[in-house]
């Protein structure tokens, strides 16, 4: 059996930003099929396509490039690249038109970067609760969901690039992160096909290029408890190639996630994942785990003739999607020219995103006086965040617009007394605070409750997930941008001066959670 046609059944990560000599030695014995690009590796972008080479020097194969280019929270190109809206702000500016054009101009970003396989949209239908999901999905409504995701993968293969939707069957509803552990979700067959699969089965409609696998478990599907269906067969074959007739690759989610982990050696999980039927095993971290994958795959293909034959399914289906990447054509444009081409665009959208519950016309505009205190989560202590928000966070942003006003600048998962503390070394007659998943770090929202006890005139804005400002009934006017990257916070800026008015439609969640 010859190593390069198992190596064509991998995807996997290397560190730094220059793949080690040890990575491409290993990719030029197994001719790995693909690489996935983490921030990691763009320390400087425009490096990037010349790495890229290299790896398909080694291959000596056309390799898949991917990345995790989701907009919003899953950003991996933040210098240089545009800074893209989450899912769930453009499902609030309302335009499946406009996201279409996003998810275009998130192609040709990366097509000028050598990367032709982006692993997005996210179809898994959100719930509050949900520690991982939250803005990267479109809502918490199929039909929503399947809309605007639709339109994203429209406008990512328009653009020549493979889009991905994740991650099947649907994992809005787990309670737990795989990243972490393995959830479960309980729920019968009949609700899991009308909601959960309903954007999958739209996604393959629409001719998506490619599905990615959760970890978690869904006894309605799979008989053996506790078994993820990344692993299961019964799900990957059975449910999605037989039922939903899916032809595109099956990828699963990172095998060294803590929910494979914690009861599978990442090896033998990528065996099962491949008998299970999937087409690219990803990898993401560490190079032992690869080698020992690789060999673990090769010997039972070797051994077993089901094995040798689920090998010939896989390479049809990954020859015929790098057959179609290859007549995907250059734009010849640099990603700066084409940052610059798609700012208007992210600006519009941006501007459309920014959502209300309620507002008093006597808290908005905001005067640019000391008596205005912003309160504000350092966000960029728990998330890789652009220039703009390093150093002191958000503050730098709002001093150009407020440079008369005072910042408070809170860690998002201090407890209520640390920041009242740092509240209450400033008098102000008006707070604009600023959360980020209060709903799951509570002290925000508790803290400012007992704030605004003592100013009345508190304006509440959620700044990642929207779900924190539906249990602020102590504000009068309260809002979301969906997102934290500079163009979402220059757009609630332009409101809360009153150069903008503020808009209270089209809300991309239930607003009575």
């Amino acid at each position: 059996m010859d190593k390069k046609q198992i190596g064509q059944l991998f995807m996997l990560g290397y560190q730094g930003e220059e793949p080690s000599d040890d990575f491409l030695s290993f990719v030029e014995e197994w001719g790995i099929g693909g690489v996935i690009v983490f921030a990691r590796n763009l320390s400087d972008p425009l490096k990037l396509p010349n790495n890229l080479k290299k790896i398909e020097e080694a291959a000596q194969n056309k390799i898949f490039t991917a990345i995790d280019q989701e907009g919003g929270l899953v950003l991996r190109i933040l210098s240089h690249g545009s800074l893209f809206p989450s899912a769930m702000a453009l499902s609030a500016a309302g335009s499946p038109e406009l996201t279409e054009k996003v998810f275009k101009a998130i192609g040709e970003e990366m097509l000028s970067l050598g990367l032709n396989w982006n692993l997005a949209p996210v179809l898994d239908i959100n719930h509050p609760s949900n520690p991982g999901i939250g803005a990267r999905s479109f809502g918490d409504t199929p039909d929503r969901v399947a809309k605007f995701g639709i339109s994203a993968i429209k406008g990512l293969q328009s653009a020549g690039v493979m889009a991905c939707a994740k991650h099947f069957p649907g994992k809005g509803e787990a309670k737990k992160d795989s990243h972490l552990t393995l959830p479960t979700i309980p729920y019968p067959a009949e609700r899991l096909r009308s909601f959960e699969l309903f954007p999958f089965k739209k996604a393959i409609e629409n001719n998506v290029s490619s599905i990615m696998t959760s970890h978690v478990f869904f006894p309605a599907f799979e008989k053996t408890d506790n078994l993820p269906i990344t692993l299961s067969k019964a799900v990957l074959t059975d449910l999605l190639r037989e039922e939903l007739k899916f032809k595109g690759l099956i990828i699963t989610d990172d095998l060294e996630m803590g929910a494979i982990t914690e009861s599978f050696g990442i090896a033998q999980a990528a065996l099962r994942s491949f008998l299970a039927g999937a087409d690219q095993l990803l990898i993401c971290h560490t190079l032992e785990q690869q080698k020992l994958a690789a060999e673990t795959l090769l010997k039972a293909v070797e051994t077993d003739s089901n094995a040798a034959i689920r090998l010939e399914e896989s390479l049809t289906r990954i020859n015929k999607a790098k057959t179609n990447l290859s007549q995907v054509k250059s734009l010849n444009k640099n990603i700066d020219t084409l940052h610059k081409e798609h700012e208007k665009l992210i600006e519009e959208v941006s501007e459309m995103s920014i959502k209300f519950l309620t507002v008093d016309s006597n808290d908005i505009p905001v005067n640019d006086s000391k008596d205005s205190l912003f309160v504000l989560p350092l966000i960029s202590s728990l998330v890789q965040v652009e220039e703009e928000h390093k150093d002191k966070s958000l503050a730098n942003l709002i001093k150009i617009d407020f440079p008369q006003s005072q910042t408070v600048v809170y860690e998002p998962k201090a407890k209520k007394e640390d920041i009242l503390q740092q509240i209450n070394k400033y008098k102000a007659d008006k707070i604009i605070f600023m959360t980020y998943n209060g709903h799951l770090f509570r002290d925000q929202i508790e803290a400012a409750k007992e704030i605004s006890q003592k100013i009345p005139n508190t304006i509440m804005v959620a700044l990642r997930n929207p779900y924190d400002i539906f249990e602020c009934d102590f504000s009068k006017t309260k809002g979301a941008t969906f997102g934290f990257r500079t163009p979402a916070i220059k757009a609630l800026l332009s409101v809360l001066k009153g150069k903008k008015q503020p808009s209270t439609n089209n809300w991309p969640v239930k607003t009575n959670v």
